[in-house]
């Protein structure tokens, strides 16, 4: 065989194609070595019914926890391509339910929420707090019910009282979570904003201006208790509310359910689908990006 060296002008155009295709290789590498995404492979979603999503199709009845299989945990986990989920998000959970076994409306007993941590969970989602000392039954349940002026304002050093009382008690729930779950990336949930921030509708409870004004001071009072826990803790806080501002019960495009359910859409004074989706994409955003250098318990 006989080989043809190439001329002056052929070397330099294959040098040129060389050096371009080496170049392209660098590039593509130091690109893809700043866009790698965490990936999450075993998921813990924890929570009260504002996780759980009653009657936003289709649900489980879950021995009485009414959990959504179009949550917003089932959503990001599809999303995200999570191998495996574990919801024990159900209807009424306070935070004892967390470490301790909880009585549903059906009679029936679930376990603490906690008991599905361990050293494998990578991912877990918390978004709870309205329940305890029946906060959320004394400030929206019970008014939707009743065709009289539901007091709000006269009983207003009561509820705050009660949401001031979540900070604590989640900053101590999440330093739970970080040693049941050493591996895992947290996320508190915050709840999202319910009323508009002026005025009324036909579809919300019989509330003077002062009582509005009242569930408005304790709905944006729970979001910074339940920041300033996330932040003592030294977790993530997913600021729904700010998200949802816009999309309270008397807008055109709402995320939660007004004062009556629909039993397929979503519970009353409960999520609805649409909101369910964009929070869902809210925690994906967040989780496709590094977790930030925080310090335990800063």
């Amino acid at each position: 065989m006989r080989l043809t060296l190439p001329s002056p002008r052929q070397a330099l155009g294959l040098l040129a194609a060389v050096t371009t295709v080496v170049l392209v290789v660098v590039l593509s590498s130091i690109g893809t070595s700043n866009t790698v995404r965490p990936q999450y492979d075993h998921y813990v979603a924890m929570g009260d019914s504002f996780t759980a999503a009653p009657y936003v199709p289709i649900t489980d009845i879950a021995r009485g926890c009414y959990r959504s299989r179009n949550n917003y945990p089932h959503l990001l986990a599809d999303a995200m391509r999570i191998e495996e989920l574990q919801d024990r998000s159900c209807t009424g959970a306070r935070t004892d339910h967390l470490d301790d076994r909880q009585r549903t409306r059906l009679g029936g007993w679930v376990p603490p929420q906690f008991d599905a941590l361990s050293e494998r969970t990578d991912l877990v989602t918390l978004g709870i707090g309205a329940n305890n000392g029946r906060l959320y039954a004394k400030l929206a349940s019970a008014c939707r019910r009743t065709q009289a002026v539901c007091p709000l304002h006269e009983r207003r050093a009561e509820l705050r009282g009660l949401v001031d009382q979540v900070g604590p008690t989640l900053v101590e729930a999440l330093g739970e979570v970080r040693e049941l779950a050493p591996n895992a990336r947290v996320l508190l949930v915050g709840y999202p904003k319910l009323l508009p921030q002026r005025g009324s509708c036909d579809i919300l409870p019989n509330f003077r201006p002062q009582d509005r004004a009242t569930f408005r001071g304790v709905n944006r009072q729970l979001r910074e208790e339940m920041r300033g826990a996330a932040e003592e803790a030294g977790v993530e806080f997913v600021d729904f509310y700010r998200a949802s501002i816009g999309h309270d019960i008397c807008s055109r495009r709402p995320w939660v359910q007004g004062r009556y359910g629909n039993g397929r859409k979503g519970a009353a004074l409960h999520p609805l689908p649409a909101g369910q989706a964009v929070l869902a994409r809210i925690i994906e955003t967040v989780l496709r990006t590094e977790p930030p250098e925080t310090g335990e318990g800063s």
